[in-house]
């Protein structure tokens, strides 16, 4: 009978750590995948615990941050600036290499998508287009560098109308279709129905 009991006891007891170390397992694998994301993108935006946006804008582009523009950078870019950058050697040191080779392919590939930076200031809109072919995904920084919030209409894009707060970014996509498009500052994006 004693035999029974401690048997019993122990399988209820087996029964209580198994349950515990599932739970345990599953927490950590939780936390794990949230603080090492797999994708190129979601590296960017997490990498180092607060992004690599804070110093090269939210899609790479500079965007007045300390850091400047990375778009386009290549891995060899990248790998220097992980050895040399004391700021760059601290986030090396939070990435695994695959992180690294997941975040520089995705910064390498931004260089391939147009885009089109439109910066609001006290003094007006400065904006800067790159060339822009028909079904293009086009990436667009709306940057309100003044100290009011700011009305914008970009209706002729497709996006409803929109307010951003003073010292604060939007980014959209949008694809592209073939035309003239009226930006903010009253110049235009054209977009021609076929590529030469």
């Amino acid at each position: 009978m004693k035999t029974v009991n401690f048997r019993w006891s122990i399988n209820t007891e087996m029964i209580a750590v198994i349950k515990l170390l599932i739970w345990l397992g599953t927490t950590i694998g939780t936390l794990a995948m949230a603080q090492a994301p797999g994708s190129g993108r979601d590296l960017y935006l997490t990498a180092g615990g607060y992004g690599c946006g804070v110093c090269h804008g939210p899609v790479a582009n500079g965007n007045g941050q300390a850091g400047g523009a990375i778009r386009g950078a290549t891995r060899e870019a990248f790998d220097k600036a992980l050895a040399e950058q004391p700021t760059m050697q601290l986030l090396g040191n939070a990435l695994s290499l695959e992180n690294i080779a997941d975040l520089s392919r995705y910064v390498e590939s931004l260089g391939q998508i147009p885009l089109l930076e439109l910066v609001y200031t006290d003094l007006g809109w400065s904006i800067t287009q790159e060339p822009v072919a028909k079904g293009q995904t086009v990436q667009m920084v709306v940057f309100n560098d003044s100290f009011d919030d700011l009305a914008l209409d970009l209706q002729a894009f497709g996006f409803a109308p929109s307010t951003i707060s003073p010292m604060d970014t939007l980014v959209l996509e949008w694809i592209a279709e073939a035309g003239t498009f009226l930006l903010p500052d009253n110049g235009l994006l054209v977009v021609p129905a076929e590529v030469k």
